[in-house]
């Protein structure tokens, strides 16, 4: 069928804000995909490896996408790992992080599998992706919500893949950057002991410390002045993509550990608007940004989503 040429907004959500879920356990670890260049159907490639188009076969792309969150349903990680693209992969930067997630993808994509009055189509975006436009209402977590989805779809080694994480940015990166040469802030000494995230408000900085005292990673944040309020929280709920309820706005790595006076606050990554663009840019962390929540860069927000578990402390200082 035809393509239509226009801009599509939510690339990819799991709830509201008021819903979370806990990661699952680690399962065995896998061998990393062969690197595999993908591309659109506007601009076909080729490498030696692999020639890489997108689907203009709206049956084959439903279908693909229908095997992928079925896989998510029923568990199936390992499958739902192989019938996703390379390119959403490395945004994972492993295996392993991805079955760490399982739960909440089984609870947000899996809810996929059962949609009322579904409707689909392919359209293509202003990079030249070709995307599956899937809309229904779905039952992420029993609760019924009417949602939009845009699901990058791509040939890999001839066979039709999704690529739904690609709008993560590059989190295996993410994850791996450090400060080189440049002296990080010390964790607040009035910020007590164990294993804790410390949020400084006035800072606009957050700390990872472990047990010991060892701190994992700090760095730089958005949030609201003088929100929440100076204390000790826990984390209370996870989700790995949530729906802010207003303007299709999303989030990723949602961590929540406070209630604000309509929906929870949590630490998750910078929000994406309707047409899936980012709301501020990175170099902008360590300004007064956010309504209430705290964001982060989507590699240190997939890191902390990693990192904090149900039960956490939070300790956040004036």
């Amino acid at each position: 069928m035809p393509i239509r040429t226009t801009l599509i907004g939510l690339i990819a959500l799991v709830g509201l804000a008021a819903c979370g879920s806990e990661a699952g356990d680690n399962a065995p670890a896998r061998p990393e995909p062969e690197t595999t260049t993908t591309t659109s159907a506007v601009a076909t490639t080729t490498t030696s490896a692999t020639t890489t188009t997108a689907a203009d076969d709206l049956a084959e792309a439903v279908t693909a996408f229908h095997q992928w969150v079925a896989a998510l349903a029923e568990g199936r990680i390992d499958l739902a790992w192989d019938l996703m693209a390379s390119s959403s992969q490395m945004a994972f930067g492993s295996y392993e992080r991805f079955s760490e997630m399982r739960t909440g993808l089984a609870e947000g994509w899996g809810s996929w599998v059962v949609v009322e009055g579904a409707s689909y189509s392919l359209d293509e975006d202003q990079s030249g992706r070709v995307l599956l436009i899937a809309s229904g209402v779905i039952r992420p977590e029993g609760n019924p919500q009417h949602r939009e989805v845009g699901v990058p779809l791509v040939i890999e080694n001839g066979r039709l893949v999704v690529s739904p994480f690609e709008e993560f940015g590059n989190v295996a990166n993410g994850l791996q950057q450090a400060a080189a040469g440049v002296e990080q802030p010390p964790v607040p000494s009035e910020s007590g002991d164990g294993r804790r995230v410390v949020y400084s408000n006035s800072d606009q900085r957050v700390w990872l410390v472990e047990a010991d005292g060892t701190v994992t990673d700090t760095y730089l944040v958005s949030g609201k002045r003088g929100v929440p309020a100076p204390g000790g929280y826990e984390v209370f709920s996870k989700s790995e993509l949530a729906y802010a309820g207003h303007d299709d706005i999303t989030m990723s790595h949602m961590v929540r550990f406070a209630h604000g006076a309509n929906l929870p606050i949590g630490f998750h990554a910078i929000p994406n608007d309707g047409n899936g663009r980012p709301l501020q840019t990175e170099e902008a962390l360590g300004e007064y940004r956010s309504a209430g929540c705290v964001r982060q860069s989507p590699g240190h927000a997939a890191d902390l989503f990693a990192w904090a578990d149900i039960g956490t402390r939070v300790v956040v200082l004036p």
